[in-house]
């Protein structure tokens, strides 16, 4: 009959938690946020205002307000972060986690000097323009409810991107 045929309630608990273990499995792999810099204008405070949420897997996790400078991280734990500016010259990148700078990435001479990367050499401009940017990834480990933020000193009309990984 009709009826035999349907799941009971019990069934369905089963079947949801099955669910959720593999949903939780899934945002551990892939607990992604990325971010746009497009305005190419600073805070006062020369922090990056976020303009564009491209994605974000994990909306408990990352806090982001439109043109707020501030990237919200709820847990604790090990994080890939990946960044990049293009603007004709280079400019000079700090990462604040809480208001305080954990690295820099800045231009000196015809190098960038990342404080755990050591030098990248520049092989010159492109014909389409500056193609390359600045841009580097690196691992950090944040504690519970941290709060990321770009500050950026370099020419105005610039673009950049944030992107944040939880790793396990």
């Amino acid at each position: 009959s009709e009826l035999s045929r349907r799941a009971t309630i019990d069934d369905l608990r089963t079947s949801i938690i099955a669910q959720n273990k593999i949903n939780e499995t899934l945002c551990a792999e892939q607990c992604v946020g990325r971010w746009i810099w497009r305005s190419g204008r600073v805070k006062t405070n020369n922090h990056v205002p976020w303009n564009v949420q491209v994605s974000n897997s994990a909306p408990n996790v990352y806090l982001w307000e439109k043109d707020r400078g501030v990237i919200g991280v709820v847990q604790a734990g090990l994080y890939e972060i990946t960044f990049g500016f293009y603007s004709q010259k280079k400019p000079s990148i700090q990462v604040l986690v809480n208001g305080e700078p954990i690295l820099s990435a800045m231009n000196t001479a015809s190098y960038v000097v990342h404080h755990s990367s050591g030098r990248l050499m520049a092989v010159g401009s492109h014909p389409s323009g500056n193609i390359t940017g600045l841009t580097m990834i690196d691992f950090i480990a944040l504690p519970n409810n941290a709060n990321i933020a770009i500050t950026y000193t370099g020419e105005d009309g610039a673009e950049g991107f944030l992107g944040l990984k939880k790793l396990g």
